[in-house]
């Protein structure tokens, strides 16, 4: 019996020891991205510190038992997660962490959704793309990208700042601008140029706040468009939202990159051609013969000396003296192909506790007009770490100085190289005999190559945006947050104007400096609360209070009479003024937050701030917003499961208020300034004030966004309607007041329209790939209601444009140009009964049922790639405005303005010369037709055009070759910026994109560029 239990349990012994052997086994296998092996993948078996790596050949080996999982990890990979099975061996194919993240989509105060949880109206655009946008200022690559989104350039010069509408124009004389956010810290925006009068209207360059942030530490941007997505920003979110993100960490070991590029810029469209010097002696020759040839007995055939016994030795008899050359202004004062060149050096990394980003940047562009350039130097770091399992802080930072050499540009300034090209007569010589710069210019014009090189106009900014927070973990699901940013500008603003030409020159040299500290803040409590009813009830609860403090200090020096040698502001020794300026801000804010999720299939987000601002009178500053917003995903209901055609199907809406605050402060007081009078000092009245509150919106949203064919033809509809109540006016007043203007609250507005947004891969392939996109938006804009004083409905009629209800805001409001009488050679305009008259005074005044908005804009992208090459094209498009050339009453008189003081464009060279003769040019003469070039539609263009944006061609290095030379990755890249343009109105010479007033400037149009980038990752 004995013997029997002994062979029992050798054999139960046996057995288990059979069983704990078949537990333990090697797994082996093979690691691969895209048919590649990756070395140094990290394989951990979970729960445990137990791991290995692949070798060079991306091969693993590691002891596991089944029922463990096992976690492939790799820097810039998406996480594997394999539970070990019976068999002995897998192999790993992973994809880059980027493809995970392709459809989570940052939202308002740190939330992220992925696409189908967004019941608003938001636009992504990647960091990556906006990295390869070689632009000063980043706002400027969302151009074509967005629909509904339209930028309108005030300047071409590096670093300046653009007008960027959303959805059209939502206010009358408020700010029109969207809210910019960088990492949850709504930032200052404002033209941060020096170079502004005592109303803050540009004198010069301006520059944009958003120009110090280096495109390279962007993660995404995203536009908020409608109340659902806005209204969390309450009276700030009015005209959009767009959130900037940057770069952050990743866990693992230190990944380096580094961008390089060099480039060249000129001008994007060349713009009208000028009179050369025998051209515009013609014209004056023949101006003379209309004016006094019948009368003083003279003709073609001997006007010349007619002309040097009247005149006597004047610019035009000196020019023929001198042997008639060609002086060309207008291309001495460009700065043809501007070198453009940009250095970035990035770096990340972390581990299971926290990770980190740091980055420098170095960006240099030259000004396509002489005087003008860039400078930036930009630090950025961001790190993240969890001190413990409840504990969690993050620091953020970016650095930057700016160096701009600024022009006077955007008016009629007389050392503005861009006036000086198109205004100085060709008979005037560029240099003086000796070979120096001429100082002897006519008609008061300045001499800009001169002036450009012994005056200076400097913008220095540096700049800190800092964003810090701590958070605790209360319970699982429940996490208290406290985060304050800070966004700190100091600017230094001088300017010099030699003694011996130019501006400087009556004051024997000028020097003015401006100092402006602007510091801004927002701390930030909230509660986060996550939880579940049941398996199917998903809520998110957040709950928010934030103060904002804005203090802005300003102080402002200028002397004359300058020594030999000296430029600064302590050298001046006469007429010594001084200016001080101080306001401050504050917004006080409660936010609510409701998100609910009913098995990814209904979704409802409701939305609630109550606001205060400093900005407005004490019984109006508090302001309720809301939205409601909600999404149904058709396509992940139960009887779409055999629709498998549809990738993705929902429905979603929004109805919401939000706001608009943007005025500047104390606009409600009754201010007081300090003056002079008889020689004594004095306070003047300055401001009346009376009663000023929010103005408020209302805004409504629709779409459908569908997916076919596993995604591969996407896209979306949208219909949208916003109503602008309360409008904050600065209505003008009688001259009898004391007073320019008051600010109120008066009228209403409404923006309404359509956005299509389509995507298609038309080949998707392991070595071919080659897709196509575009989106579309449509605005309607109109002013429907403004207050009745006196009985009357109010109008604003300008000499332009004009405020009337029913009108689109700022509508063209002109007399209309009916061309050139046949028989005559005079101009006519339009009488009201349709007739043409060749007085201008009785012409009608009509409206021209266009504005300087945009009706419809958008754009068109492609992409192709095959086995490393690969080609990108962005067009962009904008119809339905008008643009009006305000200096053609310099630039295109028939008469001595443009034939002999100034300088006038070819246009004229098409003059009346003979009865019968059809043409659009009067007939000229030395005074005669002086309205010609008064506002009328002559000079009103059609602004619409197609613009390709960009074109980049690249390659990526395989990875058998970058291996070979030690690298993780290798990109090269050409990229051409706005190569060509395509304008439907053949009489518009000038670029069609001008700033959002719609009158052509004297300022450095749009640019286009070619720009090399090489990117090395390792």
């Amino acid at each position: 019996m004995r013997s029997k239990y002994k062979w029992i349990l050798s054999i139960l012994c046996l057995f288990f020891f059979q069983v704990g052997f078949a537990q333990q086994k090697t797994l082996t296998g093979t690691v691969v991205e895209d048919g590649l092996s990756l070395p140094g993948v990290t394989v951990i078996i979970e729960g445990t510190q137990e791991g290995t790596q692949t070798d060079l050949n991306g091969k693993y080996s590691i002891s596991v038992k089944p029922g463990q999982t096992l976690i492939f990890s790799f820097i810039g990979m998406k996480d594997v997660k394999y539970k070990v099975g019976a068999a002995s061996f897998y192999n790993v194919h992973m994809v880059a962490a980027g493809e995970e993240l392709e459809e989570v989509v940052v939202m308002a105060y740190g939330q992220t959704k992925a696409k189908n949880e967004i019941t608003g109206n938001v636009v992504a655009v990647k960091g990556e793309v906006i990295s390869q946008t070689p632009v000063a200022s980043v706002d400027q690559a969302l151009q074509g990208r967005v629909a509904g989104l339209q930028i309108a350039s005030t300047s071409g010069s590096p670093g300046a700042v653009q007008n960027i509408r959303i959805r059209g124009r939502n206010s009358m004389s408020a700010n029109n601008e969207p809210l910019y956010v960088v990492d949850g810290m709504p930032i200052i925006t404002d033209n941060l140029s020096g170079a502004v009068d005592s109303d803050g209207v540009a004198t010069g360059t301006s520059l944009s706040a958003l120009s110090g942030i280096n495109s390279d530490d962007i993660e995404s941007m995203t536009v908020l468009k409608d109340a659902a997505a806005t209204a969390a920003y309450g009276a700030r979110g009015g005209n959009g939202v767009i959130l900037i993100t940057t770069k952050k960490g990743k866990r693992g070991e230190p990944s380096y990159s580094l961008k390089t590029s060099v480039g060249f810029q000129n001008f994007a469209r060349k713009g009208p051609k000028f009179l050369s010097g025998e051209q515009k002696k013609e014209l004056w020759l023949e101006a003379n013969i209309n004016s006094f040839g019948k009368e003083e007995g003279f003709n073609k055939d001997n006007v010349w000396d007619w002309y040097v016994g009247d005149y006597g030795n004047d610019g035009l008899v000196q020019w023929v003296n001198n042997g008639s050359v060609n002086n060309d202004w207008r291309k001495a004062v460009k700065n043809q192909d501007a070198l453009v060149t940009s250095v970035s050096l990035g770096v990340n990394g972390g581990d299971e506790k926290g990770t980190y980003y740091a980055s420098l940047g170095h960006d240099k562009y030259e000004g396509a007009v002489i005087g003008s350039d860039f400078r930036k130097v930009t630090g950025s770091f961001n790190m993240t770490r969890n001190l413990n399992k409840k504990l969690d802080i993050t620091i953020g930072a970016n650095v930057s100085n700016i160096k701009q050499n600024g022009i006077m540009e955007g008016g009629a300034y007389f050392s503005n190289p861009n006036l000086t090209g198109m205004f100085m007569s060709p008979w005037a010589p560029i240099y003086a005999e000796d070979g120096s710069y001429n100082l002897d210019t006519p008609a008061g014009l300045h001499n800009s190559l001169y002036t450009s090189k012994h005056n200076s106009i400097v913008n220095d900014i540096t700049r800190v945006i800092s964003n810090n927070a701590i958070g605790y973990k209360i319970l699982d699901d429940l996490k208290f947050e406290s985060s304050i940013g800070l966004d700190y500008t100091l600017s230094n603003y001088s300017q010099y104007y030699n003694p011996i030409h130019g501006d400087g020159k009556a004051y024997k040299g000028s020097a003015s400096q401006d100092e402006k500290r602007i510091f801004n803040y927002v701390w930030q409590n909230s509660l986060n609360y996550r939880f579940y009813l049941g398996d199917s009830h998903r809520f998110n609860v957040k709950g928010v209070m934030e103060y904002q403090k804005n203090k802005f200090n300003r102080l402002q020096g200028r002397g004359e009479v300058l020594p030999p040698g000296m430029e600064g502001l302590g050298t001046a020794a006469a007429n010594f003024t001084t200016f001080a300026d101080y306001y401050d801000w504050s917004q006080l804010s409660y936010l609510g937050m409701l998100n609910y999720d009913y098995q990814n299939r209904y979704l409802l987000d409701v939305t609630f701030r109550r606001e205060g601002s400093s900005r407005f009178s004490k019984d109006e500053r508090w302001g309720n917003f809301f939205a409601v917003g909600g999404a149904w995903n058709i396509s992940s209901e139960a009887f779409m499961d055999s629709a498998h055609a549809i990738s993705l199907l929902r429905l979603r809406g929004s109805y919401g208020t939000t706001g608009n605050s943007t005025i500047n402060p104390n606009m409600y007081m009754q201010l007081l300034e300090p003056g002079t009078y008889n020689n004594e000092s004095a306070i003047i009245a300055y401001q009346y004030g009376g009663p000023l509150g929010w103005e408020k919106q209302e805004k409504f949203d629709t779409g459908v966004e569908f997916g076919f064919f596993n995604n591969r033809l996407t896209g979306s509809f949208t219909y949208f309607q916003s109503k602008s109540k309360d409008l904050l006016y600065q209505r003008p007043l009688s001259m009898t007041s004391g007073y320019e203007a008051q600010w109120m609250n008066i009228g209403d507005m409404t923006n309404r329209g359509i956005e299509v947004e389509l995507n298609y891969d038309l080949f998707r392939g392991d070595d071919f790939n080659w897709s196509i996109g575009g989106n579309v938006g449509t605005v309607k804009n109109k002013v429907t209601n403004m207050p009745v004083i006196n009985g009357e409905t109010v109008k604003v009629l300008g000499s332009y444009n004009a405020i009337e209800e029913g009108k689109a805001y700022g509508t063209w409001y002109l007399r209309e140009y009916a061309g050139v009488d046949a028989q005559t050679g005079n101009a006519q305009w339009y009488k009201a009964d349709g007739t043409k008259t060749t007085n201008y005074n009785e012409a009608e005044v009509r409206y021209q049922n266009t504005s300087a908005l945009p009706k419809v804009t958008g754009g068109v992208n492609t992409h192709v790639d095959y086995k490393g090459f690969y080609m990108d094209a962005l067009f962009s498009f904008a119809a339905g405005y008008s643009v009006y050339d305000g200096w053609a009453s310099y630039t295109n008189t028939v008469n001595s303005r443009s034939l002999y003081t100034y300088n006038g464009t070819t246009e004229l060279m098409d003059r009346w010369q003979h009865p019968g003769d059809i043409t659009d040019v009067p007939r000229v003469s030395t005074g005669g037709n002086a309205n010609y070039t008064s506002p009328s539609t002559r000079w009103l263009y059609d602004g619409d055009h197609i613009r390709l944006r960009q074109l980049t061609f690249g390659y990526n290095l395989k990875k058998e070759a970058v291996k070979f030379i030690g690298v993780d990755g290798v990109n090269l890249a050409v990229s051409a910026m706005n190569p060509f343009t395509w304008v439907k109105d053949k009489r518009l010479k000038w670029d069609p994109e001008v700033d959002a007033t719609g009158f052509v400037e004297m300022a450095t149009p749009p640019l286009k560029s070619v720009i090399f980038t090489l990117n090395v990752k390792f």
